[in-house]
Formats: C-alpha cells, sequence, structure tokens
C-alpha cells in the first residue's frame, strides 16, 4: 500500500518541480521508499510486539499410536531364528518440547530494523513398550532390527527377560502400573524398549524383529 502512495506522490511532485522527466524520477523515487515501509511494516508484523516470532512444529494429535492383537500365538523356538515379536504392553507416547532461540540484530539501511527475536519448538516422542518373543527360557537376543533395518542398540535402553518361571516383573511396568498390576510374564521371553526415540521411525513404533 505505501508503494502506491508514495510512488505516486512522488510522480506528482516531480511533474511540478521538473515536467514529465521529474515526474518519471519522482515515481521511481517513491517506489523504492514505498517498497522499503512495505517491508518493515511485514517484518514488524510477522515478529509481533517486540520483535518477536514464535514457530511450531509438527504435533502428534493422537498418542494411542500402538496397538496388539489379542489371542496371537506364542512361538516355540529350537536353535537360533528371527523372530517377529508380538506388543504385549506399552504406554502412551512420551512427549517432550525441544525450544530454540537466535536473535538477529537490525537490518542496514535507511529504515533500520528492530532486532529480530526467532521461538521455535519442535517435539520428539518416545515410546515405552514390552514385545513377547517365544516360550521361555532363551539365551539372549544377539541382533534386534526396526522396519528391516538393524538399530544399533548402543545407546537406548532395552532390557531381555528371559522367560524364567521365576523372573520378576519389569521395573518400567512396576513404576507405571504398581506393584500389584504389573504382571511378570513368567515362562514368556520378551523384551522392554525404555524411552526408546521415534523420530528416526516416523515417530510411531516401528516393526521389530529379533535374533533370539
Amino acid at each position: 500500500m505505501a508503494t502506491l502512495i508514495l510512488q505516486a506522490a512522488g510522480s506528482v511532485v516531480g511533474s511540478l518541480v521538473g515536467g514529465p522527466v521529474g515526474g518519471a524520477i519522482g515515481s521511481v523515487i517513491g517506489m523504492s521508499i514505498g517498497g522499503a515501509v512495505d517491508q518493515t511494516l511485514l517484518q514488524a508484523s510477522a515478529q509481533g510486539a517486540g520483535g518477536r516470532s514464535f514457530r511450531q512444529g509438527p504435533r502428534l494429535k493422537d498418542l494411542d499410536g500402538v496397538s496388539a492383537t489379542e489371542g496371537a500365538p506364542v512361538p516355540k523356538l529350537y536353535g537360533r531364528a528371527r523372530l517377529g515379536g508380538q506388543l504385549i504392553w506399552a504406554t502412551r507416547f512420551e512427549e517432550e518440547a525441544v525450544y530454540s532461540v537466535s536473535r538477529q540484530k537490525g537490518g542496514k539501511g535507511g529504515l533500520k530494523s528492530q532486532p529480530k527475536t526467532d521461538v521455535s519448538v519442535s517435539y520428539r516422542y518416545y515410546a515405552n513398550a514390552a514385545i513377547g518373543l517365544c516360550e521361555g527360557e532363551i539365551a539372549f537376543v544377539r541382533r534386534v532390527w526396526a522396519d528391516g533395518k538393524e538399530i544399533d542398540l548402543t545407546g537406548l535402553t532395552m532390557r531381555v527377560h528371559r522367560g524364567g518361571e521365576d523372573q520378576p516383573a519389569d521395573p518400567l511396568i512396576v513404576a507405571k502400573q504398581g506393584a500389584g498390576g504389573a504382571p511378570a510374564y513368567r515362562g514368556l521371553a520378551y523384551v522392554v524398549f525404555e524411552r526408546l526415540p521415534l523420530d528416526g521411525f516416523g515417530n510411531r513404533l516401528p516393526q521389530f524383529s529379533f535374533e533370539v
């Protein structure tokens, strides 16, 4: 809006001073000044009060993104094999907000913009889940795949319950459900992931398979 107004005003003033040539020059000068004013107003509007802008990243609307199949058979394994596993317990995804702040000085030139502060927030999600493998007792879990790709277990919290008849309940399940409501799944070999980062899996629980 300022560009059009100042362009017209510059053309009128230039015509009065220098005729047609002056009008053309005045129109160009008015358009330049108006463009700078419009840009400054747009920046101020986008930044809001105090020269501050806020950006929010995508966020999951439904945190109940995991499910289990009731009545699925429990395999019996001899030797070594790769198993898919069955989800037997999970909590809602844990959401973590990550804030970042960046500050920029005002621009240079005839019309200086005010200092700009950008505040952005993104979200990370973590899963707590127990996955049943087979009848116990197993020796160990050698490797793990997620969505067909082997994952590096370094830095991840994965506990393996071998499926003994006297195995205790997992401490995470006890913490979430209480000692009286936490099953030990005795006789079933299973693994528990605690705070598994989901950003590498599209913020969902991937399809796991295990070398048992």
